[in-house]
Formats: C-alpha cells, structure tokens, sequence
C-alpha cells in the first residue's frame, strides 16, 4: 500500500506545498543571485496560485492503463509552474530577503506537518495491538 493513501488527501497537499516551496526558493535564490546585474528583472512564483493549480490537479479523476494494449495515460509531472517576470529591472534585496523568510516558513511549517502524520501513524502501529 502506498505511504500517499494512509494520509488522504492530506499528504498530497502537503507534498505539493513542499515542493512548491522548494521551486519558489530557487527562483528567489537566483534573484538575490542577480542583486547586481544590469538589467536584469526578478523573477516571481505564486505560492497560493501554483498550490491551488497543484490540488485542482489532485480532484481530477485518475485514469489508468489495465491493458498492455491501451493507450498510454499522459501524467503531467506537476513540476512546472508559472513563474512571472516583474515590468521593472532591479532587484530588492529586503523584498527579496523577505521572500525568503516567508518561503522558509511555509516549508518549515510544511515539513512539521508531515512529522505529526508520522507521529499519529507511528502511534496508531505501535498502540493500535494492544
């Protein structure tokens, strides 16, 4: 049994939040990276935006190849998100550094989550004979 299925629902979204926030600090790492560079624009990723993008991915309904001879099912990897560009060169390192913090915190906060599943699962084998 996969470990995605003990949680539900909450796993997945945990994972892409994760994952989401991994993405979200290299793309703020390469803008602190270009502090001095000319001309260059810093570059954005919507947390909120590519998390909803990622769940709304999670509703569909699955569809699974049973036959060697069907078609093979397209499955998008869910590792692109869109990354927007701002209209002005420069780059902020407080807005930047701010970023960052923010990001840290969400994938702080994201990892305690998935330790506390664990926890509860760990409990849950080791009271659950007794």
């Amino acid at each position: 049994m996969p470990v995605k299925t003990l949680f539900g629902r909450t796993y997945h979204v945990v994972e892409q939040a994760l994952n989401i926030a991994k993405h979200r600090h290299g793309v703020i790492a390469s803008n602190l990276a270009n502090l001095n560079t000319q001309g260059y624009k810093t570059k954005e990723l919507q947390f909120d935006d590519a998390l909803k993008k990622a769940i709304g991915r999670f509703n569909t309904v699955a569809v699974e190849r049973t036959h060697p001879r069907h078609f093979p099912t397209q499955r998008n990897s869910g590792s692109t998100y869109a990354i927007s560009e701002a209209a002005y060169s420069g780059v902020d390192i407080d807005k930047e550094m701010s970023k960052l913090a923010e990001n840290n915190l969400k994938y702080q906060s994201g990892v305690e989550m998935l330790l506390r599943k664990f926890a509860v699962l760990k409990h849950t084998i080791t009271e659950g004979g007794r």
